[in-house]
Parts: structure tokens; C-alpha cells; sequence
């Protein structure tokens, strides 16, 4: 549900809660209203016909008030303090058929020093059911009615108001790094919204420049690093063609190799730099299976020098959304990987389907914890010649794709499984 439903919604609870109270409080209000002011009329009358029967005794109050008011002589021993008492009573009425509110007002005003109870009666009919469920009725069509163009105007007016907010989300939408375009936000009065635009495009700004800058430092570092190594290996090898004891070619030989180490640490640390800020692309569509093919046809002789048997279950035209570069590198690693923890006269089988890709080879079991085999510097075998990125390489490229990767280790067989998303 998007934000203008949310404020629609919000906006027809509050009209039904309103409406709802409005009317109970209005109903109650209009009864007691309407009680209150036959109270006082009452109360009037009474004073009035003290007042005239204070100026003539013989005030015929039954004539003129049609019955309405008594009047009564108390005797002089008479007890009461109270000044005026109100009396409320819900009667049946047979001529109309109804119930009725008979209000009685009896007030005792001393006329010439003689006590009087003057007694008014008023009868008021009271709100019949089905009446008032007419008027509930009524009220309900109005409801409905206020309720539903407060779902229209609240939906309209919020996307109108909130229009500068989800233009701005198209924008971060469409944001890329490695895009100059800068973000075209909408202008706007709203001072949220000037300050939501405001910091998309400092952080939009700023996001590019650091992107830009550590590109620039992982090339540099890459050039800078690797041109040494290269010349100190270029160095290595012509000392080794020289006239060396044994010991000094083992001493060379062994330097050598740290070099190799070294150089393929650095060349990975950049790759694992540079996929932080890998942005995916949804037209890279890959020949998955001629690419895993033309990876093991490069292994074979490797394979076949360490006596290693490879089975094949390569389902054809299995097309992926992936880049390619990174595709290789995920099919090297885990095939290199395969080598690497093997035994002699061991087997790999590689398996592809629609679904998954799957590498399974022989071995001897893990010396750490599973779940620790992707993370980085973590070797399962630590004799073997391995840094211990390969691995987290894999999982790096993989999580750009939101695919997982998953190990078990069962039979003497190490297996490493890729579950495809459709």
C-alpha cells in the first residue's frame, strides 16, 4: 500500500470517527438541551403566577394556563427546605400512542406570608426508534457518502503533495555510479521535501566522488604494486639461470613463489575492492554452458597431469543473467579449487542444469568450520598452496546476483552448489 492509500486511509478513519461521535454527542446534546429548556419555562411560569398571585388573590391561573399550573396553600406547619424540586418521568400516552416525558417543576414562593406549592406540568414526546433510526440512517448515507469522497480527495491531494517525493525515488532508482548524469529532482515548496532533495544530491555528489576515488586508488595500486613484482620475479628468474648452489636455487625458487603469492593477493584484494562497487546489468545474458565448457577443456591437461578423473552432466543452452569476466572467474576458482583439495588419483564431476551448477571432487575432510570457507584467509587444507580468497571471491561475485552458494562434505566428497534464480 503506497503512501496516498496510507493517508486516504488515515483520512476516512478520522471522518467515520468524527461523524460517528459527532452525531452521539449532537443526539444526546439536542435531548438534554430540549429537557433543560422546558425545565426553565417551568421554572418562568412558576414565577410568573407567584408574581400575579402576590398582586390579586383571586388570579384565575387554572383559566388562563389552560390546567397547566397548580396551585396549593400550604398549611403554616408545613416542613420543607428544599426550594423547587424537578420531577422527570417517561409515561405512555394512549391518545398518541407513545411514550412521553412528563417534567413536573413545584416551587414554594411565600405569598403574603402563606406558603404555596405551584405545581407545572409540561409534556414532551421523545424520539420514537423508529425515528431515530431514520435520522441513523440518514446519517449513515451521509457518512458513506463523506467517506468515500475523503478517499478521493485524499487520494488525490496526497499524490499531488507527495508527487515531488516519489519523483524523487524514480531518481535513486535510475542513480548510478558510474552514471555522470546528476539527479533531476523536482522542485518543490514543501521545505521537506527541499531538504530531502537537498541531501539526494549532496549524497548522490559525494557517493560519486568517493567511487571515482577509490577506482582510481585500486588502478593505482594495482600499477604501482604489480610493476614491482613483476621486475623483482623478472629478477629471480635470472638469477636462477645463473650458476647458484642448490641451496641458493631452493632459496630463489622458494622466494619466487612467495612472489606469486603475493602478487596473486594483491591482484585479488582489488577484485574483491572493485566488486563492492559492481553494478549488475540485466541485459548480460551468457552462454553458461559454452563458457563451463571452454573452462574445463582449459583444465584437462592440468587434470591429466595430476591424475585426476573429470566426470561431465552439462545440460546445453543454459543461459544466465551474468557478466562474463566475473562468470570465468567464479567457474576458475571453483574448478581450481577442486584441483587444489584433491587427492591423488582423485575425481571431479561437474554438473549443469537449468537449475544449478554443481562441482563435486574428492578429499580429504575440512580441518575448520564450514561456514568459515567463504570468508577471507580461510583455508580448509592449510598444506595446501592456497590463499584462501578464492572462495570468498566466488561468494562476493555470487551475493551480486542474490544467488547462493552452499558446501557439504559427504563420502570423501567435497561439493559446492550454485542454486539458480529464475
Amino acid at each position: 500500500m503506497n503512501l496516498s492509500f496510507r493517508f486516504a486511509r488515515a483520512f476516512t478513519i478520522l471522518v467515520f470517527f468524527v461523524l460517528t461521535t459527532g452525531f452521539t454527542i449532537l443526539y444526546f446534546a439536542f435531548e438534554r438541551a430540549t429537557m433543560r429548556s422546558a425545565i426553565l419555562k417551568l421554572e418562568d411560569l412558576n414565577a410568573y403566577v407567584a408574581n400575579k398571585l402576590a398582586q390579586d388573590s383571586t388570579y384565575d391561573y387554572l383559566t388562563i394556563h389552560h390546567r397547566q399550573t397548580q396551585v396549593k396553600l400550604l398549611p403554616s406547619d408545613y416542613k420543607n427546605t428544599k426550594e423547587k424540586i424537578i420531577e422527570e418521568k417517561y409515561i405512555w400516552n394512549k391518545s398518541v400512542q407513545s411514550y412521553i416525558n412528563k417534567i413536573t417543576v413545584i416551587t414554594y414562593p411565600v405569598i403574603h406570608k402563606k406558603r404555596y406549592a405551584i405545581t407545572s406540568v409540561r409534556y414532551i414526546t421523545i424520539i420514537e426508534n423508529h425515528f431515530l433510526i431514520s435520522i441513523i440512517m440518514v446519517v449513515a448515507w451521509i457518512m458513506v457518502f463523506l467517506i468515500i469522497l475523503t478517499i478521493i480527495v485524499g487520494v488525490l491531494v496526497s499524490k499531488k503533495i507527495l508527487e515531488p517525493f516519489y519523483h524523487a525515488i524514480e531518481e535513486i532508482k535510475k542513480f548510478s555510479l558510474k552514471n555522470n548524469r546528476p539527479m533531476s529532482l523536482m522542485k518543490t515548496e514543501t521545505e521537506e521535501f527541499k531538504s530531502l532533495n537537498r541531501f539526494l544530491l549532496k549524497m548522490s555528489e559525494s557517493s560519486k566522488k568517493d567511487y571515482h576515488l577509490l577506482e582510481e586508488l585500486s588502478e593505482n595500486t594495482s600499477h604501482e604494486l604489480q610493476t614491482p613484482l613483476a621486475s623483482i620475479k623478472g629478477k629471480i628468474e635470472l638469477l636462477m639461470d645463473s650458476d647458484l648452489s642448490e641451496k641458493q636455487l631452493l632459496t630463489l625458487s622458494s622466494m619466487n613463489d612467495e612472489l606469486d603469492r603475493l602478487s596473486s593477493i594483491n591482484q585479488s584484494l582489488i577484485l574483491l575492492a572493485k566488486l563492492e562497487h559492481f553494478e549488475k546489468s540485466e541485459s548480460n545474458h551468457i552462454n553458461f554452458s559454452e563458457l563451463l565448457s571452454e573452462r574445463l577443456q582449459y583444465f584437462e591437461d592440468i587434470f591429466e597431469i595430476q591424475n585426476l578423473s573429470l566426470t561431465r552432466n552439462i545440460r546445453e543452452e543454459v543461459y544466465l543473467n551474468f557478466d562474463e569476466n566475473l562468470a570465468i572467474i567464479v567457474i576458475n576458482n571453483l574448478i581450481n579449487n577442486a584441483k587444489r583439495h584433491n587427492i591423488e588419483n582423485g575425481k571431479i564431476t561437474v554438473t549443469l542444469t537449468e537449475d544449478y551448477f554443481e562441482i563435486s571432487n574428492t578429499g580429504n575432510p575440512p580441518t575448520i568450520p564450514t561456514e568459515e570457507l567463504f570468508k577471507r584467509f580461510k583455508r580448509g587444507n592449510p598444506d595446501q598452496n592456497s590463499i584462501g580468497i578464492g572462495l570468498a571471491l566466488v561468494k562476493k561475485i555470487l551475493e551480486i546476483y542474490d544467488t547462493e552458494i552452499t558446501y557439504h562434505f559427504e563420502n570423501n566428497f567435497h561439493t559446492l552448489k550454485i542454486n539458480f534464480i529464475k
